[in-house]
């Protein structure tokens, strides 16, 4: 009888033995496919293994579990989602893995990996930049030391990636025209989607390569963003659907990736619907209250729709971040107020603008407000200053205020020569215009399908500048 019983409890452990070693098959290959729900699929499965009591040899399982959890932080972070819970998970394992795997490197070097910083405020970015920015002259050293680790060759090879693409424009050795970034990003044709996106996805997106990821694992929704920060470039020729689909999706899997929310705002933005783009910007700071250039925009977008109010509130909390860009909500503050008749608040905005930096934009709008309070000798001077810079006599709105100021002040000759200039009410649009219709939006979109747009290095560096989309670099900001 209990030979009977030793027998049958034998058989059962050989069962779950071998049901083990199948699932652990099975873990293996959803880690290859890559994708965030395949990793975290796979990371379930290592950890119902090592704890199994069945698990004779726990140690490889552990091991695995740890690459897993290091993949998880790194995908996280691309995404700019909380990462720290991946990473104290691995790190609680490290006593339990062989020393020759030196985890705790391993996670020194996915502490350098920079978040996607589409998704962070510009000010954290540029704390990180500042922290590592001696780890610049180590990164190579590092990639050797990761070319030899003792992991899976997938895993170090995707840790490399992301190591290498945060400091992708670290100087090269001069004259060497080997070792560059594009070609340290080449990966195989036939390469697991877990290698192929993570070199796909180092800014300049990789379209092709990315979307052949998408062919070989259809779940792997964070491609699409990594396609749509590409395919927003080219929201003039597309007129952003196509664009906007790929973040709608990404959106749907991950609702809480700020970088996605911020992204569509500024689509939306560039496309002139600011309905749209406010929403997606409120989303992203319901997740990321700090997000300077969510509220940047959506600050500009709410004095388009002539919601003063808020716009105020915004720029508002926008000045309070205190960003190297602060000049920028103090003359998006004084817009509206100026619009309000709140002349002293606009001019003390409209001061505190001027103080950090004497451009066009800053001096028109100063110029203005003076012009309400009959200041008509300082308003004359910054009106003229703004007509002195670049282009500035295509700034007709200083034009026609100087030629104003200068009839109030009956300096008839001066004013009659500025007053007759050519007025392009357009430039005034911020401050007359009705909010703009879905019809209008529509019409746009349209236009921009029908191929009708400026040349690509015009169009990218006005987008850039309009948007406040973030190029990171590995040298921090003075």
């Amino acid at each position: 009888m209990f030979a009977w019983m030793g027998l049958s409890l034998g058989c059962a452990s050989a069962r779950i033995r071998k049901a083990n070693a199948l699932a652990l098959v099975a873990a293996d290959t959803r880690v290859l496919e890559g994708c965030y729900d395949c990793l975290k699929e796979a990371r379930s499965t290592y950890a119902r293994v090592a704890g199994d009591k069945h698990t004779k040899k726990p140690a490889p399982i552990l091991a695995r579990l740890f690459e897993t959890d290091v993949l998880l932080a790194l995908r996280e972070k691309e995404l700019a989602l909380d990462w720290r819970p991946s990473v104290d998970r691995a790190r609680s394992l490290v006593p339990r893995l062989p020393a020759t795997m030196e985890a705790t490197h391993v996670l020194d070097i996915v502490d350098a990996v920079f978040p996607d910083d589409n998704g962070v405020p510009m000010k954290a970015t540029a704390t990180l930049l500042r922290k590592f920015a001696p780890y610049t002259t180590k990164v190579d050293s590092e990639l050797a030391w990761l070319a030899r680790a003792s992991m899976t060759p997938e895993v170090r090879r995707y840790i490399a990636l992301s190591l290498d693409c945060s400091f992708s424009d670290r100087r090269n050795t001069s004259g060497d025209t080997t070792n560059t970034f594009a070609n340290r990003r080449q990966v195989p044709v036939n390469a697991p989607p877990l290698v192929a996106y993570r070199a796909a996805s180092c800014d300049p997106v990789d379209t092709l390569a990315m979307k052949r990821v998408l062919a070989a694992a259809p779940s792997f929704d964070e491609a699409a963003y990594a396609l749509a920060r590409r395919a927003m470039w080219e929201t003039d020729e597309t007129g952003g659907d196509y664009a906007l689909g790929l973040f709608a999706r990404a959106h749907t899997r991950f609702p809480r990736a700020p970088g996605v929310m911020f992204l569509t705002g500024w689509v939306n933005f560039t496309l002139g619907d600011c309905p749209e783009a406010v929403r997606h910007y409120d989303q992203t700071l319901a997740v990321e209250p700090a997000h300077d250039r969510a509220l940047l925009q959506a600050t500009r977008c709410l004095t388009t729709l002539r919601q003063d109010s808020a716009a105020i509130a915004t720029a508002t909390r926008f000045i309070a971040l205190e960003p190297s860009n602060i000049g920028e909500g103090y003359y998006w503050r004084a817009a509206n107020r100026l619009r309000r008749k709140e002349l002293e608040l606009a001019r003390s905005d409209i001061e505190a603008a001027k103080s950090r930096g004497r451009n066009t934009e800053n001096l028109t709008l100063a110029g203005i407000i003076e012009h309400e309070q009959d200041s008509l000798t300082i308003a004359e001077a910054d009106l003229r200053s703004a007509r002195r810079l670049p282009m500035g006599s295509e700034n007709c709105t200083a034009g026609f205020y100087l030629g104003s100021v200068l009839t109030k002040r009956e300096i008839w000759a001066e004013a009659a020569a500025s007053s007759t200039q050519r007025w392009c009410a357009t430039m005034r649009e911020r401050w007359t215009s009705p909010q703009r219709s879905p019809r209008f939006v529509r019409q746009r979109r349209a236009v921009r399908r029908s191929g009708r747009s400026a040349s690509r290095h015009s169009r990218r560096t006005s987008l850039i500048a309009a948007g406040g989309i973030a190029r990171r670099r590995s040298t921090p900001p003075a």
